[in-house]
């Protein structure tokens, strides 16, 4: 039901508000895509690349899950609204993108799942442990990608995200930092799994914050100040 009332969300927003969806090209040159190709996948990333970036230095990672059906033009709107932060300055910041099917991540199986991590870590030089952040269903996808590989993983923020039936969390979660948004205007539906989310990863998890994004709504404008999401758990941590 949540997946299905983001993508009507998302199509009205698209139809009626087109200039929202519309990216600054000054935006867009941020970004560049990078294609991998393994013997079972190919991976289609959108990439912004650190600040002075030197191909032999090893860097910190954000991995972004985006909402919607994940084609690049949406992934360039998350970029845009939710994982563009000075935070991530000194970060590679690493989008998937849904290109060659229709199969978004929250459905992926763990072995696609495993695939795209191996892949995306052998192309770059990364530090062992990344952080994972997620929307909509990007933010359920999120978990799951942690679900398969717990030991990748130093933090989840989702804005929104949740722990859906697939995902079991257990004490292999025990070292994560973990912030949960949610839009003050968004679905019920989604703000009340939100908070059923922080209630179960409370018991586990090594530190977590529960934040109200005052006055948006499930899809946020470029205009956003995405630090909002940042800020706890790069200052208050």
């Amino acid at each position: 039901m949540k997946g299905f009332l983001f993508i009507i969300l998302f199509a009205f927003l698209s139809l009626a508000y087109g200039q929202d969806l519309t990216v600054d090209e000054e935006i867009l040159n941020e970004l560049e895509t990078v294609v991998i190709e393994t013997e079972t996948d190919t991976i289609t990333l959108r990439v912004a690349y650190p600040d002075q970036y030197n191909k032999n230095k090893e860097y910190s990672c954000l991995l972004g899950l985006s909402g919607g059906n994940q084609t690049k033009k949406i992934v360039n709107y998350c970029y845009a609204a939710w994982f563009r932060s000075g935070y991530f300055n000194d970060y590679m910041t690493i989008l998937p993108v849904v290109e060659r099917d229709t199969i978004q991540f929250a459905d992926y199986p763990p072995e696609r799942i495993e695939n795209m991590l191996s892949a995306i870590n052998e192309h770059f030089r990364l530090k062992e442990k990344w952080l994972i952040a997620g929307t909509s269903n990007g933010g359920d996808a999120a978990f799951q990608f942690v679900n398969v590989a717990p030991d990748r993983f130093e933090g989840i923020i989702t804005a929104p995200g949740t722990i859906t039936a697939s995902v079991e969390p257990t004490s292999e979660w025990s070292h994560l930092k973990v912030v949960l948004c949610y839009g003050e205007l968004d679905a019920k539906k989604w703000i009340q799994d939100v908070k059923l989310t922080h209630k179960t990863l409370k018991k586990i998890v090594s530190q977590i914050k529960l934040i109200k994004l005052e006055g948006q709504g499930h899809i946020l404008p470029v205009s956003f100040n995405a630090d909002k999401m940042y800020d706890p758990y790069f200052l208050d941590w």
